[in-house]
């Protein structure tokens, strides 16, 4: 009567139903600690996700919002979540059609009853207040029940089993592989009844996405790779897998949006020896469209990239490729030929006649440099001086001349590349084929720092240590190496080659850290006999 009462002065029940507090449960057997979160915005976080319970708990979910997000978490398994519809009819328009028929049986008999004009006025006021709540909002609101089964668990690695990593995940999306899909209601999703559909003309190329980062922190998480070490030289051996995505379908629901991803998975080796490509769909969790902000949403497509990277892993293609680590280098190297060099008799004496031994390569996309190691033409450099594949390079001679190289061989995991031009009568440099590495003794860095024009450029500095890195030696220098010189001369003070400058360490307040592939790992890496 109360609200009877009150709808005489005002308007129906029903519109004051503003909120449903509803259960939300998963199920026993191991739902007991799945975190519960529900769909939240403010002004200093912007949409996020509010923790509610574990188990089971309740929660006021907003009968005027079109849809709720609830999201379900546990430690090991795939988070999941739910969109929930306003989709039960309001219990409360029975009430406002009972009090407007009531109000208006109570106003047309009044008068016959003899009771008051102002009593018969509000009945009539509330009648049609409660009428017109009949086809106001609410008319959908939340049900009061939302029971889920439990989350899916992530595999776990096996301890026998050599680390696995993602060394990276890239993105190549075709032209034409980008849609949109919309769709009416949940119920034509379900059925797959698309309302319209478009498609993109532009295609999506990023190689080397940071998306890697997340792969891998699941991957540690779930036991498959050990926590990272400290150090710069911490790297264990293990299996490393590539991935890219190739597709995606976004499917929109009213205000919520799914992808739908295409991935392709592949071992990775830095040999570029093809291996077997595993293809794999999955789906990402929904999230409330931004239409602020309508490109990727990174952090729906990472969840979705966590079960597809499982999905590859357990698949066909990988079957007994993740349990051991392969040797490639055989494979890499089993057609090559030894090539025999002559050296020198003896170092060019000083550091400046050790100049017309260095070149610069000029690559599309910028240059390095380049130690002559022949008389007959053939030059050393860095591999990533010469990774964008091209066939032929420029080099620029310390005379001025310039002639056209090809890449003879490469070899990856040592960063060295041999180079040929058809010349002969160059000055190769005496090359230290010992494992020597005399720290503290002084050390010259000859390349071409920065632009071509700076070709022939010399710093000074000491070996500052002698570090392993894998299946590798690296000499540690101070001497000031730029962009330009990799693939350029380390040399000591009377003119020898003792390596190949290939990086150097760049942070804020570091200084002086540079490496260089000490010479010794000529001669095993690329094949060469120096005579």
């Amino acid at each position: 009567m109360v609200c009877l009462a009150a709808a005489m002065l005002s308007t129906g029940c029903s519109v004051l139903y503003r909120s449903t507090s509803s259960q939300i449960a998963v199920h026993p057997e191991n739902g007991s600690d799945v975190k519960i979160s529900k769909d939240a915005w403010d002004w200093t976080e912007g949409f996020h996700y509010d923790p509610m319970g574990q188990g089971m708990t309740w929660i006021d979910l907003d009968n005027k919002e079109p849809v709720h997000l609830i999201r379900l978490e546990q430690e090991g398994h795939f988070p999941q979540v739910h969109p929930l519809f306003p989709v039960a009819r309001n219990p409360y328009k029975i009430v406002d059609a009972g009090a407007a028929l009531g109000l208006s049986i109570v106003g047309l008999t009044g008068q016959q009853r003899g009771i008051q004009s102002s009593i018969i006025w509000g009945a009539f006021i509330g009648a049609a207040a409660n009428a017109t709540a009949l086809f106001a909002q609410p008319q959908r609101v939340f049900d009061k029940t939302y029971y889920f089964e439990g989350l899916n668990p992530m595999p776990t690695g096996n301890p026998i089993n050599p680390p696995l990593k993602v060394e990276g995940f890239h993105m190549h999306i075709p032209s034409g592989d980008h849609s949109w899909h919309y769709f009416q209601n949940m119920d034509k999703y379900r059925i797959d009844r698309v309302e319209f559909m478009s498609t993109s003309d532009e295609s999506i190329e990023i190689e080397y996405s940071n998306l890697d980062e997340g792969l891998n922190a699941t991957l540690q998480n779930q036991s498959f790779q050990p926590l990272s070490a400290d150090g710069m030289f911490q790297q264990q051996a293990g299996i490393q897998i590539s991935g890219q995505l190739v597709g995606v379908e976004e499917h929109r629901v009213q205000n919520i949006v799914r992808y739908e991803l295409a991935t392709e998975w592949w071992v990775y080796n830095p040999f570029q020896i093809r291996t077997d490509t595993a293809r794999i769909s999955s789906h990402s969790n929904w999230a409330l469209y931004n239409f602020s902000s309508p490109g990727f949403d990174r952090d729906l497509i990472a969840e979705g990239l966590n079960e597809a990277l499982f999905q590859a892993i357990e698949s066909e293609t990988f079957a007994g490729k993740l349990n051991r680590i392969e040797d490639l280098e055989l494979e890499w190297t089993k057609e090559w030929d030894v090539i025999s060099v002559d050296q020198p008799l003896e170092p060019a004496g000083k550091v400046s006649s050790a100049l017309e031994s260095v070149v610069t390569v000029a690559a599309a996309d910028g240059h390095g440099s380049g130690c002559i190691v022949s008389h007959d033409g053939y030059i050393l450099t860095n591999y990533h001086v010469i990774a964008d594949g091209d066939l032929d390079y420029q080099v620029h001679f310390q005379n001025g001349e310039q002639l056209l190289a090809q890449v003879v061989r490469y070899h990856p995991l040592y960063d060295l590349a041999l180079l040929k031009v058809d010349t002969v009568g160059l000055k190769p440099f005496y090359i230290n084929l010992t494992q020597s590495i005399d720290v503290g003794e002084e050390a010259y860095a000859l390349g071409t720092p920065y632009d071509i024009d700076l070709g022939a450029s010399v710093t000074k500095g000491i070996i500052s240590g002698k570090r392993k890195d894998g299946n590798r030696t690296l000499i540690q220098t101070d001497v000031s190496i730029s962009p330009g010189n990799s693939g350029g001369a380390l040399i000591s003070s009377t003119g020898e080659l003792i390596g190949v400058v290939n990086e150097k360490v760049l942070g804020m307040g570091v200084e002086g850290i540079g490496f260089a592939i000490p010479a010794f790992h000529i001669s095993d890496a690329l094949m060469l006999e120096f005579k």
